[in-house]
């Protein structure tokens, strides 16, 4: 035994003692060697066809492959450029031509003999005298001489397998500069007698437009989301500097609501002293038939959403001295009289050889390279808006694709064609070798300037904000060699005068025969921002504000005072605190206000800014009850709230308030799908379109972030004179909050809304009330809005959906189903939104296949503090106007 169990314990204290000696290594000794970012590039596959699929086609492509799964194509740029020159070629009416970069921009500088097929003797004298323009043939001693000057054939014409290379017609036409010293020769080497006549043609076309117009570039029809509920990169003023920054100095818009903008745009432009040709557009979206409007004088009486009829729409253009384009094909257009065609690259033969004008439109800008368009306008005359649709209208234009396709009149068309083959001109003109961009991070001005040219570039680099900004360091010289670039920095300094508001910042670089611009916005918040319109009870209500601090101080006071409604001379309370927000940065505030029942206005002051609260006080009284249920058990509970008037049903999907039920009625005034589905419920992609659980909830992006989102919920107030629920959700760093509170003796129901957002691009919030007032939606419920125009009613058309925007005398709307007598009111701060958005669904709408009303308030959102917003409902039995009647008792009514 013993001799057995020996070697078994050696072995034993060997395996310990290697464990031993393998935990003791050092830690220190151990590096980092797995990466968390990609650090090899992705494998790379070619790939191309040349020949007919449904048409003669040459594509060139790039598989990109990582980690074996992640797969995504793009262009084989080299080639597809090269091919496109081909195929410009041909469309020229010269298949065979290669035209080397910058033999049109010598050719365009100045005046130069010309000669014929002469004898190398003779060219040698000429070009004693000056630039010499000579035509040869390619098996001459002279065209011999001239091709051994190329250091190859050019380069990957004859490794494209272009299926042009096959067609009978294909003659080589070459076209290329040399030089010596400061002399110039161009050579255009061909055999083919009718392709040397054609290019000859395309010469003289080309010099004789060059001569006679000014080239503008611009985006047509590009635009935004700034108006809207719906979500899109891109404020106006970024929009126009990223076109800068590609040559552009004209612009028109026509996102949804863009139109909206009109004066604002000359505004912020004039603000830098920017003069670019710029204008607004729309479509109308009911009844529509594909037609878009530009130029109108102004839009007022537009009703977007529900335009009769194509006569009724022509007429509103017309009456306005606006144009109106139709899409090329549709047939119901015909019978009409338009001011023009809206070209897309399938009807490029119908615009090439029509005589109408044309626009072909860029679309709002994000990750997909845009179109754009090329006027012609009569040489040195100042481009205007006047000026503009003056050469779209005479048919001097040109549409060009993200691929350097081309579409407009022949003439026109060449030129550019010709000189896109070129690609010198083109880029010299636009300044397409020096890029300059610019951005703000808080108050820091970063641009960023690069220089991709051969040559130093030399100049002064100016930054001019708007007036109510201020710069240090405004203009620098700057001295940039070839294939390099530099990035500045410039603190900008707010005054109270730029706070609320969207303010331009236009960056200029000038060099000897050019410059480049571009824009910058510092979009900033109010400085004191508050809840325009509150309700509380007696004693004390809960008043929350948010500074923002644009000034250099560390500390600032800020300034509560309270006085009774009408009276702003003597406060009735009035406190005080200090305010420690860095510079840039915003601060939540909560006071508590004792005050008795009553109506007040209360003011905040704090960096000299002011805002004020139109606050309404109501006496305790009734009870409510609060209770967590999870009425369908998902596991996520639902709240009730509820007293002797209404019960009140909260969802945490989405924070919306799910019931609103009048008791004496027994009527949700609300519509409600949850928790059925949607019937389109496994349609693809369905999160991402609008879907209707019902209740009040929110547009926030169309379709809604908060659609499908659960929030955190909690009571705040389980019960008594009142009851309050919060609930709140983190977006990526944009954190949405709701607090829903019941009044306990009345069917008041407050939400309030606080916003602390830092995506842009959720600009807009549109909560609102989805009303079905009684059994169902239909045409006895009549709803009432307190418009600037007057007061309107509005009731549902059983046959089709429409909508209607209405600028607002007072902030609230009303609706009252008229034969089971429910009505229902929603207040709001009149000075918040922008217009309430009214929708009258209708099944036929695929997102949302249901009969309904919709009454939005659409209330911009503001970064860098928070926004504050609140809504009141109040359902009872009776009509609308006692409803309204009780509201205004509350000081919730409000007016401009």
């Amino acid at each position: 035994m013993k001799t057995v169990i020996k070697p078994i314990l050696i072995v034993v204290v060997l395996i310990i003692a290697v464990f031993n000696l393998a935990a003791g290594e050092d830690l220190d000794k151990f590096a980092f060697t797995a990466p968390f970012s990609p650090t090899l590039s992705p494998v790379v596959s070619s790939g191309q066809f040349n020949g007919y699929t449904n048409y003669w086609q040459s594509v060139y492509w790039k598989w990109l492959q990582y980690g074996n799964l992640y797969l995504a194509s793009q262009p084989d740029i080299e080639r597809s450029i090269a091919q496109n020159k081909v195929d410009i070629a041909e469309e020229l009416g010269i298949p065979g031509l290669s035209l080397a970069e910058g033999f049109l921009e010598a050719w365009l500088k100045g005046s130069m003999s010309e000669l014929e097929d002469p004898e190398p003797e003779a060219l040698e004298k000429a070009l004693d005298r000056g630039d010499v323009l000579v035509w040869s043939k390619a098996a001459s001693p002279l065209g011999k001489r001239l091709l051994g000057k190329l250091p190859s054939p050019p380069a990957l014409r004859d490794s494209l397998a272009s299926h042009q290379r096959n067609a009978r017609n294909y003659h080589d036409v070459l076209a290329f500069p040399l030089g010596s010293g400061g002399r110039r020769l161009l050579a255009v080497v061909a055999d083919c007698a009718d392709c040397r006549r054609r290019f000859k043609e395309l010469l003289g076309e080309l010099r004789s437009v060059i001569g006679r117009y000014d080239l503008h570039r611009g985006w047509f029809g590009t635009g935004t989301l700034l108006h809207s509920v719906t979500c899109h990169p891109g404020h106006p003023l970024q929009v126009i500097g990223q076109g800068l920054g590609q040559g552009n100095d004209w612009f028109t818009f026509s996102g949804y609501m863009d139109f909206l903008m009109q004066s604002e745009l000359a505004g912020w432009l004039g603000q830098v002293g920017l003069d670019l040709a710029v204008d607004v557009g729309t479509g109308k979206a009911t009844h529509s038939l594909g037609t878009v409007a530009y130029g109108l004088g102004n839009y007022d009486g537009l009703k977007i959403q529900d335009m009769p009829t194509e006569e009724e729409w022509i007429r509103f253009v017309k009456d306005r001295g606006g144009y109106i384009f139709r899409p090329v094909f549709a047939a119901e257009c015909d019978k009409y009289a338009y001011d023009g065609v809206i070209g897309i690259d399938g009807n490029k033969k119908q615009v090439d050889t029509g005589d109408e004008p044309f626009i072909l439109k860029t679309g709002l800008i994000k990750d997909e390279a845009p179109s754009s368009m090329v006027l012609f306008a009569a040489k040195g005359r100042r481009l205007t808006r006047r000026e503009m649709w003056k050469a779209i209208l005479d048919r001097r234009a040109v549409g060009i694709l993200p691929q350097g396709r081309m579409m407009g009149p022949a003439l026109f068309r060449n030129a550019l064609q010709m000189l896109l083959l070129d690609r010198v001109y083109l880029e010299d003109l636009f300044g397409d070798r020096i890029q300059l961009d610019a951005s703000v991070e808080g108050y820091e001005l970063r641009v960023r300037l690069a220089n991709l040219g051969e040559s130093p570039l030399t100049g002064t680099l100016e930054v001019r904000p708007a007036l109510e900004l201020a710069v240090d360091g405004r203009s620098t010289e700057v001295t940039l060699p070839p294939g390099t670039e530099r990035a500045f920095s410039f603190s900008l300094r707010p005054s109270a005068a730029a706070m609320a508001k969207a303010n331009p910042v236009l960056v200029e670089m000038r060099w000897k025969g050019g410059r480049k611009r571009t824009l910058a916005v510092l979009d900033l918040p109010p400085a004191v921002s508050v809840h325009k319109l509150l309700y509380g009870q007696a004693p004390e209500v809960v008043y929350p504000f948010s500074i923002h601090n644009f000034t250099a101080r560390a500390d600032y006071p800020v300034e509560v005072k309270v006085y009774a409604i009408g009276n702003l001379k003597a406060p009735v309370y009035e406190t005080s605190r200090t305010g420690t927000a860095r510079t840039g940065g915003h601060q939540e505030m909560e006071f508590r206000l004792p005050l008795k029942p009553g109506s007040y206005t209360v003011k905040v002051t704090a960096l000299g800014a002011s805002n004020e609260t139109q606050l309404g006080v109501g006496q305790a009284a009734g009870k409510v009850t609060v209770s967590a249920v999870d009425l369908n058990a998902d596991g996520i509970n639902e709240y009730r709230l509820e007293n002797d008037k209404v019960r009140v049903t909260l969802l945490a999907i989405g924070a919306r308030v799910i019931e609103y039920i009048v008791k004496e009625k027994n009527d949700n005034v609300l519509f409600k799908l949850w928790p059925e589905r949607e019937s389109t419920d496994k349609r693809p992609f369905r999160e991402r379109g609008f879907y209707p659980y019902g209740g009040f909830e929110d547009f926030l992006g169309q379709a809604s972030i908060e659609t499908h989102k659960v929030y955190d919920a909690e009571v705040v107030k389980d019960g008594g004179t009142f009851a309050s629920v919060r609930m709140a959700a983190d977006y990526y760093g944009n954190r949405l909050e709701k607090t829903f509170t019941l009044d306990g003796d009345s069917p008041l129901l407050e939400v309030r809304f606080a916003l602390e957002f830092r995506n842009p691009e959720l600009n807009m919030l549109g909560p609102q009330p989805i009303l079905a007032l009684g059994e169902k939606h239909w045409t006895e419920d009549v709803f009432v809005v307190p418009a600037m125009s007057g007061r309107r009613e509005v009731r549902m058309r059983p046959e089709e959906y429409f909508g209607e925007v209405f600028f607002l005398k007072e902030g609230w709307n009303a609706g009252r189903d008229t034969v089971e007598d429910v009505s229902f009111v929603g207040a709001f701060p009149v000075s918040e939104p922008e217009f309430l958005h009214m929708w009258m669904n209708h099944p036929s709408n695929g997102e949302s296949e249901h009969y309904y009303a919709e009454f939005q308030p659409w209330v911009p959102i503001f970064q860098k503090t928070i926004r504050y917003f609140s809504y009141y409902l109040w359902g009872a039995a009776g009509p609308w106007e006692k409803g309204l009647e009780e509201l205004r008792r509350r000081n919730l009514i409000t007016s401009r």
